[in-house]
């Protein structure tokens, strides 16, 4: 009867070892999943004017900017010809899938064309987005702004560096009301 009891606990152990130990791995899976959770982002619709070439800008936050414009559940960013968009829409980060985010082409008429992202596939002499990425810059009229930024044209248009403008260049040259931006800081 004693070596029947000490097999009992013997083989007992392990199996409440094993419970504590998956358990334990269990709530650090847990715990560290909530900790890295990444918000999705609303999808978007970026109409760019027709002839554009050259670098966009989207400056978030701005009280005095255009004000949150949605087709659907879509935001939507119309592009002024300036280049240089200022929205009081929040900066919309997060993941989203590619099929959520679309560009176009915007004739004076108002006739949208399909755009697509640059990629290594894209013929060098097609006119494409190529998305740059979510930053801050400043000071600008003494605010630190949020912004986005892109090229568009083809291949060769968006190397020309006459075309590629900084945002501070784009807000000078292109002469973008300093009141879009009052009230940022």
């Amino acid at each position: 009867m004693t070596l029947q009891l000490a097999d009992y606990e013997i083989s007992k152990v392990p199996l409440y070892a094993h419970f504590f130990k998956t358990l334990t791995i269990g709530f650090m899976i847990s715990f560290l999943s909530s900790c890295t959770e990444v918000k999705k982002r609303e999808p978007a619709i970026y109409l760019i004017p027709e002839e554009y070439v050259g670098s966009l800008y989207i400056v978030f936050n701005a009280p005095n900017g255009k004000p949150p414009k949605y087709e659907g559940n879509s935001r939507v960013y119309h592009i002024p010809p300036s280049g240089v968009l200022v929205t009081q829409m929040d900066a919309n980060e997060g993941w989203s899938e590619s099929s959520e985010i679309k560009y176009f082409s915007v004739s004076k008429s108002g006739k949208r064309t399909p755009m697509y992202e640059s990629s290594e596939n894209t013929p060098k002499t097609e006119r494409t987005v190529y998305v740059g990425g979510l930053g801050h810059s400043g000071p600008i009229y003494g605010c630190t702004v949020i912004n986005k930024n892109f090229t568009v044209g083809t291949d060769a248009e968006q190397r020309n560096t006459k075309k590629l403008l900084t945002i501070f260049e784009a807000i000078k040259v292109k002469n973008i009301d300093k009141k879009l931006f009052e009230g940022m800081c």
